[in-house]
């Protein structure tokens, strides 16, 4: 909770959120859950160990012969199954790659889910601010034309001005009332999307922090190579998949494992008293001779099925570094507008001033001034805007080259990374399967050919890169 009387800083709100809200902590339970299917795949090494038994009533009748005949009573059976997998071609190695696979995809997932996170926070901080601020425009400029309603109408009863300048005046203070009204419902919409990603609406919203400095895109390219969640998460699926393939060869080769039972059972089923009890221990080597062309099927569906994963690796980068391109581009434009828009705003401001003067002096109309006073409004909102923009995308080009972090905005910020596997989780496929996974591998296949991936590796938009801009330097205030 926020002391009272103290601001919401950019920090608490993404401190909240990573706390509370519900999409990430969704997220970490899956990514838990994914973990856990690491610890089956390797369980699978061990060996299992069954009880059945079952003690039940029977009573039998003979009837319609000469000699009628009834047998009933209680018998138990009970069964101890005892196996033990010893050589998989290579399947059992290949369900724990395509099990890790999975759960390194999931946790890039959230990873993603996280910086996500943490760029929506911020979004949604730097509109409530924005929003207010435009607001808090719009009741300045409304405040301006209430006075030069005031004026006008005053001067009207002086005969100084006319009927048609009070009805232009009053049609431009309620088109900014009309304003008023639209900026409060932005703040509120913005401050529901605000809730949303916190979990509380916001009393005060303290200053924004600095941002990092960014390096040049050229290397946010390379960093986004090995730190972009996104593209992560479709290379673990395409090692995933890869998996699969060698899981399906191994379907089409012998598979050994040892077994072994002791039974207990009645003689009859219906008396305990005299009993068959045994002991059967041995070796099974099971191979498929032919199975109608399905598990060729599976294995060419498993091929064909990693071939598109190493497509969707390739797209998966190319979408990356259009996102990390465009709003590099976006951030570039933003930040060469504000000193623009600021000089906007300072020459609206004495122009507002300046032509105020002249026409109380008879140089200029009152349309001229309310044409400056709507100028002065639509420069404040743009400025307003612009620094918003600003920020936001600084936030997500870190966001789109993988590299955004809660430390960041605070140093205090607690990290949320994986609950640890389960203690017992090691001890999983135990005591033989670092001897059978190492028996396995060395017989498991994965190789797929390589796809006709066209890779994309250019970093400039050569003809705009030679244009020359047009633009003169931030225009000066006349002395």
């Amino acid at each position: 909770m926020i002391p009272a009387g103290r601001a919401e800083t950019l920090a608490d709100a993404i401190g909240n959120a990573y706390r509370n809200n519900p999409a990430l902590a969704g997220a970490r339970e899956i990514s838990r859950a994914a973990d856990e299917g690491v610890v089956q795949a390797q369980g699978a090494y061990g060996p299992s160990l069954t009880l059945s038994a079952q003690h039940e009533y029977r009573d039998a009748r003979i009837r319609g012969g000469i000699l009628p005949a009834r047998d009933d009573g209680f018998g138990t059976t009970a069964e101890l199954t005892l196996s033990q997998p010893l050589f998989t071609s290579g399947r059992l190695s290949s369900g724990v790659d395509a099990a890790r696979a999975n759960a390194l995809a999931v946790q890039a997932r959230l990873e993603e889910s996280s910086q996500l996170t943490i760029s929506d926070v911020v979004t949604a901080y730097v509109f409530l601010k924005r929003d207010i601020e435009i607001y808090g425009v719009a009741i300045e400029i409304y405040d301006l034309l209430l006075k030069q309603r005031d004026q006008t109408i005053s001067r009207y009863r002086l005969q100084d001005s006319t009927a048609p300048d009070v009805d232009q005046t009053l049609n431009r203070l309620e088109l900014a009332a009309g304003r008023v009204i639209s900026s409060r419902a932005n703040v509120e919409t913005s401050a529901a999307r605000y809730r949303n990603l916190v979990g509380h609406y916001p009393a005060e919203l303290a200053p924004l922090p600095i941002l990092p400095d960014l390096p040049a895109l050229e290397v946010l390219y390379q960093q986004a190579e090995t730190r972009n969640p996104s593209l992560a998460a479709f290379r673990f699926a395409e090692a995933g998949s890869r998996a699969a393939v060698a899981s399906a060869r191994a379907e089409m080769m012998p598979q050994i494992g040892a077994y072994a039972s002791a039974l207990r059972t009645p003689v009859t089923p219906y008396q305990n008293s005299y009993r068959q009890e045994s002991v059967t221990a041995g070796v099974r080597m099971t191979m498929p001779l032919y199975s109608g062309g399905q598990m060729s099927a599976n294995l060419r569906a498993a091929k064909n099925r990693n071939l598109a994963d190493q497509q969707f690796v390739e797209q998966a980068r190319r979408d990356m570094r259009e996102r990390l391109a465009s709003d590099w581009s976006q951030l570039d434009a933003a930040q060469a507008s504000l000193p623009r828009f600021t000089a906007a705003v300072e020459a609206a401001e004495r122009a507002v001033d300046g032509v105020k003067r002249q026409e109380t002096a008879g140089i200029r109309t009152l349309r001229d001034v309310l044409d400056v006073t709507n100028d002065l409004l639509s420069a404040r909102t743009a400025a307003v805007q612009a620094r918003a923009d600003a920020y936001v995308l600084h936030v997500n080009v870190l966001r789109d080259a993988g590299i955004l972090r809660v430390e960041m905005f605070s140093r205090d910020s607690a990290t949320f990374a994986n609950s640890p596997t389960h203690p017992l989780g090691e001890l999983a496929g135990m005591p033989l399967r670092p001897l059978l996974d190492a028996l396995d591998r060395a017989a498991k296949n994965d190789t797929v050919s390589r796809a006709q991936v066209q890779l994309e590796y250019s970093f400039n938009f050569d003809a705009m890169k030679q244009d020359t801009s047009p633009l003169q330097p931030v225009s000066q205030p006349v002395q």
